[in-house]
């Protein structure tokens, strides 16, 4: 068992966040390698009309914290099938703009195999919502092959009610309050988010999440029975029926496993964020995007950067983390499964550092991916994910739930 030197000792946690800030926000805006396995989200910012995520030469903090939440699910390993339109093979990829509740058509969009092509956009939400997202739809011309069908309905993957795998889709984020007043975002993700802002990280997180099929898919309804969710992995990790809210979020008061009981963090598809907050991916929120077919790597089903198995993430871990840092392949160090050992590990080891906990002897790894999403008559109910945020103020550091409306499927006419 690696421990750390007598003349060891670990900087506090937020020390570590500071030191690795400036590597993080190059590594979010840089090309990075990834396995030939991995996912790529691939964003288009085209309709980005405000300019809220900048361009490439010159990212805005928005851009960067966005593509940096993207790596939360870049790990899993799903084979997709490529989308070539060509010939006979025509369609058009549809998503929704939330400022008028209607289609935006993209006709023969062409989308690499493993990539899923996201629309970034900002917009003055309706109300208090904080983010938007939704699974892409799609209509098909002319009289397209069983093979291309299959790609752009469920990228290649099988039995709908099993998997989910979509072209991509759509994510917004709000840019003014209710009042009509810049929103106060904390782009920042080495650092706790100020008390008066929220934290961008945990929305588009959240949100890319919903867009991933969590509350909206048909795999994710075969999950559920009396309003909790009963998927393989999310039981055997949280020791029975996962409570929900509404059917499209973890209910109020859940937390996530494997954390000792009494540590056990808020998982980020929760109903309720208060100003202050961050929520990271935890444990639970992979088991159940597990479940939904999703190819995770067994690292993220686990006790976040417990390298050595302990069931402590101490400075035996970090030190691990450090010694690794830069290899690849089984290289010990690497927190979310991808293969390489790098600053996203480092963030992760950081946020959790000092937490503990027990595997639980059941938990498994995900499922084999044999799924697909929704036929194009329920697909176009299965459109958008919307997370209105209350604005409630922390007390004496205590999270307090706060009541919201829960995402809901809208059927833009």
């Amino acid at each position: 068992m690696l421990r750390p030197p007598p003349a060891f000792h670990l900087p506090p946690r937020s020390t570590v966040l500071q030191r690795c800030a400036v590597a993080w926000a190059v590594a979010v805006v840089a090309l990075v390698a990834v396995p030939a396995s991995a996912l790529t989200v691939q964003f288009d910012y085209s309709y980005d009309t405000l300019g809220f995520f900048g361009t490439a030469e010159n990212p805005t903090p928005a851009r960067s914290t966005l593509e940096f939440a993207a790596r939360s699910f870049t790990p899993f390993t799903d084979t997709l099938s490529a989308i070539q339109p060509g010939g006979g093979n025509s369609w058009t990829a549809r998503f929704i703009d939330p400022s008028t509740n209607t289609f935006n058509n993209v006709p023969n969009l062409a989308v690499p195999q493993d990539t899923l092509i996201v629309y970034a956009i900002a917009r003055d939400l309706a109300g208090a919502a904080l983010g938007q997202a939704s699974p892409g739809n799609y209509v098909f011309s002319g009289s397209p092959t069983a093979n291309f069908s299959n790609a752009v309905t469920n990228r290649g993957q099988g039995d709908q009610s099993l998997d989910f795998a979509p072209w991509g889709g759509v994510i917004a984020v709000d840019v003014r309050n209710s009042a009509g007043i810049a929103r106060n975002w904390n782009f920042d993700l080495g650092v706790e988010p100020p008390l008066n802002d929220y934290d961008f990280y945990t929305v588009v997180t959240h949100e890319l999440a919903h867009l991933f099929g969590f509350g909206v898919s048909n795999a994710f309804s075969t999950d559920i029975a009396d309003n909790a969710f009963v998927g393989t992995n999310a039981v055997a990790l949280y020791g029975g029926a996962v409570p929900l809210a509404g059917g499209q979020h973890w209910a109020s008061g859940v937390t996530s496993p494997p954390f000792l009981p009494g540590t056990q963090p808020k998982p980020s598809l929760g109903p309720s964020l208060t100003l202050g907050e961050r929520k990271l991916f935890t444990p639970l929120d992979y088991a159940a995007l597990a479940d939904i077919g999703w190819q995770v790597p067994p690292e993220l089903l686990g006790l976040p950067a417990d390298f050595n198995g302990d069931s402590t993430v101490d400075g035996a871990d970090f030190l691990i983390w450090q010694r690794g840092y830069g290899g690849f392949g089984v290289t010990p160090g690497d927190a979310n499964g991808d293969l390489f050992v790098d600053d996203i590990d480092g963030w992760i080891i950081s946020n959790y550092l000092g937490s503990q906990g027990m595997l639980p002897e059941a938990i498994v790894t995900a499922r084999a991916a044999s799924a697909a999403v929704p036929e194009p008559a329920a697909a176009a109910l299965a459109l958008v994910g919307l997370l209105v945020f209350a604005a409630q103020h922390r007390r004496q550091s205590i999270m307090n739930d706060v009541t919201i409306n829960s995402c809901s499927h809208a059927n833009p006419k």
